[in-house]
């Protein structure tokens, strides 16, 4: 009989918009396609993400008694369940004990519902999953400080982070080992190679202010006759939306769980986050693709761009700051003169298409699955 793995996240998984959601996804159905018997527990989407939107992907849709709504997507099994109910740990438990899974895996559990009910019921088959560090609760990035909460990731038997930043983050903040493990977030390929210097757009993902929007409105305004495109999705709001609006040479388009499709009209990607990311998976996507990326250097965003060129400075901001001021803080210069030198010397553009989609590429065989069912091996030993 296969292995089951049971993921616990407190987010989507259809649509997974997010980095970390895209990440999850993606892994389970690997770990599906190479045999295991995978089930996800994810927070129930609420409009426009409900039923109606995932029957419209062709998936067939359950919502029993309790209101726990089911479907079955790429071999993996998917219940969404209300994670803001006050009977979410109860509920959680009796789908924990009903699936009697092999591994738990819980990721960005920030309402501390999830982990809970998995150390009550299996502690030594828990292994926790660190996308992001909001919704850790210790450290500067932290948005809430949860004592018992970190007590509960102490007693996991394993801690997986993303990247070399936030596997020093984990251990300096938290005193907590991790294992630093790559997930299969960018597919198989081949990847389509539309980086070209002559012609498409500027392209952001996910615009608002702690991802660097008053940069990229910078941009769009110092570049007033270059096609800007802006992908709005969780951290895009009425006043995020309404800035983007206000500017002619920026093009709003429909967010994608295929970031190619974006992609293949994108010239350059700009990604200057002005909070530390874990890792940054948009720039690696880009850069398979030979797209050139202007990133910002927090955290571990400059790990993701593989040593190439045009990672640039920010002025590092908290979520709690809100809309605030930003823009004035932001330096604009060294971000204009490196876009300005990928839009005007084709040289240079072409260089750093070439740099990026070769380092991507050497380091796409570390997000192979095998790396993560090599390290649940580890820990069954």
């Amino acid at each position: 009989m296969s292995e089951k793995i049971l993921l616990l996240q407190d987010a989507l998984f259809l649509p997974s918009l997010g980095g970390g959601n895209k990440a999850n996804r993606l892994l389970m159905s690997e770990l599906a396609a190479r045999g295991f018997d995978c089930r996800v527990v994810s927070r129930m989407p609420g409009p426009p993400y409900g039923p109606e939107f995932l029957a419209g992907r062709d998936l067939e849709v359950r919502v029993d008694g309790a209101g726990t709504l089911s479907y079955h997507h790429q071999g993996v099994g998917v219940m969404a369940v209300d994670t803001a109910s006050p009977d979410a740990v109860s509920c959680v438990e009796k789908i924990v004990r009903a699936e009697r899974p092999d591994w738990i895996l819980v990721s960005d559990d920030h309402r501390a519902v999830f982990l809970d009910a998995a150390l009550r019921l299996a502690p030594d088959r828990v292994v926790i999953l660190v996308h992001t560090h909001f919704h850790l609760p210790f450290g500067p990035d932290a948005r809430t400080i949860d004592p018992d909460q970190h007590a509960r990731m102490r007693r996991a038997r394993g801690i997986v982070a993303v990247s070399d930043y936030s596997r020093r983050y984990l251990r300096d903040h938290g005193g907590l080992a991790s294992v630093l493990v790559r997930f299969p977030v960018f597919g198989r390929g081949p990847f389509e190679h539309p980086g070209r210097p002559e012609a498409g757009q500027v392209t952001m993902i996910n615009p608002c202010l702690i991802k660097g929007l008053p940069i990229f409105l910078d941009l769009a305004d110092h570049f007033p006759d270059v096609s800007f495109a802006a992908v709005p999705t969780w951290g895009a709001d009425d006043a995020v939306l309404g800035a983007l609006s206000r500017r002619r040479n920026i093009t709003l388009l429909e967010p994608s769980d295929d970031i190619g499709s974006i992609l293949r009209e994108t010239r350059i990607l700009v990604a200057p986050s002005l909070v530390p990311e874990t890792f940054g998976y948009v720039s690696i996507d880009a850069m398979l693709r030979g797209i050139p990326v202007l990133a910002g250097g927090l955290g571990g965003q400059r790990e993701a761009k593989l040593g190439v060129d045009f990672t640039l400075p920010v002025h590092e901001v908290r979520p709690a700051e809100g809309g605030g001021h930003a823009s004035s803080r932001q330096p604009r210069m060294p971000w204009r003169k490196a876009l300005e030198t990928l839009l005007t010397d084709t040289a240079a553009y072409l260089r750093c298409a070439t740099a990026s989609r070769r380092a991507a590429l050497d380091f796409l065989p570390e997000t192979e699955v095998h790396h993560f069912i090599g390290y649940l091996d580890g820990l069954r030993g």
